[in-house]
């Protein structure tokens, strides 16, 4: 990987620990953002599917769905594949959780959920992913 790509798939990785700060930071409010949380939980995971994909030559798109970016990116970690169902479900808070009526408000449990999901898939990258 040529030093101008890292540096791109370094910010990407960036952001996507902004996202999960701001997930750690939320959980121990006193009244925790569940929608806040499950948001950041997934776009810390698309952030970190998209980094795989740029250190791999990749087209990263423009798509918020979890589970066609985990599509893109299993021939080079495979490891994710497990996760598919849980990206199923953590892609719908990329939109719907923003705005009322759309999805039901997350509970506590969805929101731990979806940070937990968010912090392996950041283990396996990242341990993946030579920078």
């Amino acid at each position: 990987m040529d030093e101008i790509v890292a540096d791109v798939v370094k910010q990407w990785f960036h952001k996507a620990e902004n996202d999960l700060r701001n997930i750690r930071n939320n959980l121990s409010a006193e009244e925790v953002p569940t929608d806040t949380v499950c948001f950041h939980a997934q776009q810390a995971i698309e952030k970190l599917l998209k980094g795989v994909l740029v250190a791999n030559g990749m087209d990263v798109g423009k798509t918020h769905d979890l589970v066609k970016l985990l599509t893109d990116t299993a021939r080079f970690i495979p490891e994710l594949l497990p996760f598919e169902d849980e990206f199923e479900e953590i892609s719908e808070y990329g939109v719907g959780v923003r705005y009322p009526g759309v999805i039901s408000e997350p509970t506590f449990e969805d929101a731990a959920k979806a940070f937990e999901i968010a912090r392996k898939v950041n283990e396996i990258i990242r341990n993946k992913v030579s920078l």
